[in-house]
């Protein structure tokens, strides 16, 4: 029998990353007063920080909050203040649509996050996920490339993201249309949409409606991402914003 992923063994004093989706009514203002909402949250001991992006073309919006310890993210929970946090996200209308609980390490993954144009990789696969699965992952490249940064820098090497692509695998095992399944979230971390467009760079040619190569790095990732098999991929454009500690 093949050996499978570890899940749901968190380190009780290591950082965890809360990701968080909430519907938002359409005529909501997210102005400064949106931030208010947040207090019991981000005033909480162990919060690290949070921020917010909307999905493309929908009332979803995405929350990320890093805790300094996943046993500070237990205790927020069974507080009075988390209490009063949703009560005010509830008086909104705010609608809670479903959490998502990884590891992080402290001031590496949430300061790119926030700064970033952000591809999001969202993938769930059939749990759980074994070894062999696992290597196969690791074997496919992500969507990176070689930029010159006009008005900056003339460095052939100059990255065109804040941090390398990193997998980030769900603390929790999942149920997807009553199947058993395991999240991955796959962040690429682009300095900017412009930067981000060497993902469509290809390495083909066209001879009338036929293509010769090997495609573009989007399409390339996206091929290989197909043969693992996965119950569902999607992909999401974010671009954050950081919730002040007020």
């Amino acid at each position: 029998m093949s050996a499978t992923i570890a899940v749901g063994l968190q380190d009780p004093e290591g950082a965890i990353l809360m990701w968080t989706k909430l519907q938002v009514p359409k005529d909501l203002e997210l102005n400064i007063e949106w931030d208010g909402l947040f207090l019991p949250l981000t005033r909480a001991p162990g919060h690290s920080g949070s921020g917010w992006a909307r999905f493309e073309n929908s009332d979803t919006i995405l929350l990320v909050t890093e805790w300094k310890r996943t046993l500070d993210q237990r205790g927020f929970i069974a507080s009075p203040s988390a209490q009063l946090y949703h009560e005010d996200l509830k008086s909104k209308g705010i609608v809670h649509v479903s959490s998502h609980e990884t590891r992080s390490s402290r001031f590496i993954f949430f300061d790119p996050l926030m700064k970033s144009y952000l591809q999001l990789f969202w993938i769930y696969f059939t749990a759980p996920v074994t070894e062999a699965q696992l290597i196969q992952i690791s074997k496919i490249k992500s969507i990176r490339g070689v930029a010159i940064l006009k008005n900056f820098t003339n460095d052939l090497e100059k990255s065109r993201d804040y941090l390398h692509p990193i997998k980030m695998w769900a603390n929790h095992i999942e149920s997807v249309d009553g199947q058993e399944a395991q999240l991955l979230l796959w962040p690429h971390f682009w300095k900017s949409a412009e930067l981000a467009e060497i993902r469509h760079a290809g390495k083909y040619v066209m001879s009338g409606d036929k293509r010769f190569g090997s495609g573009s790095r989007q399409e390339r990732f996206c091929e290989n991402l197909d043969k693992l098999e996965p119950m569902s991929w999607k992909e999401h454009f974010l671009s954050f914003r950081r919730i002040p500690d007020i």
